[in-house]
C-alpha cells in the first residue's frame, strides 16, 4: 500500500509578538526557509494589517502560500495608555475592504476584541468594556463579511500587575456575574449584525479554538486537509489545533502595557 503523503504545516505568526506589524522582513524570510509550498495557512496575528498589504516582500510571499488566514486585533484602545504605539481603530477599519480581497474570502478574517480591559491612571480612564464602542467596531467589520469575533478578560499575570503599578495604572475587573452579563450582551450585539462571538479561554465556555483546523481545511482553496487534533503545551482551556508558532518572544514596539509577552522599554 503506498505511504499517505505527509500534511502540510499550518503556521501561527505569531501570538509570541506582532511580526506583521514590526518584523515582516523576519517572518518573510521565515516562510521563504519553511517553503511556501510546504505550508497549508498562514495564520496571522496582528494589530495593525498594513504590512500585509503594503510590505512588498511579505505580500509576494503570503500570496504564494497555499491560504492566509488573519486574526485582526482592534480593540478600540489603539493610541490609549494601554495601547500607546497600536494605530487607532478607524485606521485599521480602512484597511478592512483591501485585506479581505487579498485573502479572498471574509470568513479567512476573525477580527479580535480581545482582551477586555478597564483601567485608570492618573484620573484619565482607558477601557472597551463597552457596547456602543463595540457596535461601532462590529458594524463596519460585518458588512465586509468578516463572521467572527473572539474575546476575553484581560489575564492580570503578575508581571503584568507590577508593570501596571510602575505606570501608576490600577485595572478593574468585573465581578463573575457581570463577566456572564457583558459576554451576554457582547454575543446579542454580535448577532445583531450578523457575527458570532467566540470566547478565548474562558472557564465559563469551556474549549474554542481560535486555530482550526476543521475550519481551515474548509476554507482552503483546494480543501486540502491539515492537522485537527490539539495543540500541546497551550492553556488547559485552548482547544487551538497543531500549528508551528514561528515567532520568539521579541520586543513588540506596540508596548501594550497588559501584555502577558514581550512589550518593547
Amino acid at each position: 500500500m503506498p505511504a499517505q503523503p505527509s500534511l502540510k504545516k499550518v503556521i501561527s505568526a505569531s501570538r509570541r509578538t506582532d511580526l506583521v506589524a514590526h518584523y515582516p522582513d523576519r517572518l518573510a524570510r521565515r516562510i521563504i526557509d519553511l517553503g511556501p509550498q510546504s505550508i497549508h495557512t498562514v495564520v496571522i496575528w496582528t494589530k495593525d494589517a498594513s504590512n500585509i498589504l503594503d510590505h512588498s516582500s511579505l505580500r509576494e510571499v503570503l500570496a504564494s502560500v497555499g491560504q492566509v488566514f488573519i486574526h485582526w486585533t482592534i480593540t478600540g484602545l489603539g493610541g490609549t495608555f494601554l495601547e500607546p504605539n497600536v494605530p487607532p481603530a478607524g485606521q485599521q477599519l480602512g484597511l478592512v475592504d483591501r485585506l479581505v480581497a487579498f485573502v479572498g474570502d471574509p470568513r479567512r478574517v476573525h477580527w479580535r476584541y480581545d482582551p477586555l480591559i478597564s483601567a485608570e491612571r492618573a484620573g484619565g480612564f482607558a477601557g472597551n468594556i463597552s457596547l456602543p464602542l463595540f457596535r461601532s467596531l462590529a458594524e463596519p467589520l460585518a458588512r465586509a463579511g468578516i463572521p467572527v469575533v473572539h474575546t476575553s478578560f484581560v489575564t492580570l499575570y503578575p508581571k503584568v500587575l507590577r508593570r501596571f503599578a510602575a505606570a501608576g495604572i490600577e485595572a478593574k475587573q468585573p465581578s463573575p456575574e457581570d463577566a456572564t452579563g457583558l459576554l451576554c450582551d457582547l454575543r446579542a450585539a454580535a448577532a445583531d449584525v450578523g457575527m458570532r462571538l467566540v470566547t478565548c479561554c474562558e472557564s465559563a465556555v469551556g474549549r474554542q479554538r481560535c486555530i482550526d483546523g476543521d475550519l481551515l481545511t474548509e476554507l482552503h482553496p483546494a480543501h486540502e486537509p491539515c492537522r485537527t487534533d490539539r495543540a500541546r503545551g497551550q492553556r488547559a482551556l485552548c482547544g487551538c489545533t497543531v500549528s508551528l508558532d514561528v515567532g520568539r518572544y521579541l520586543p513588540c514596539p506596540n508596548r501594550c502595557l497588559y501584555c502577558y509577552a514581550h512589550p518593547a522599554a
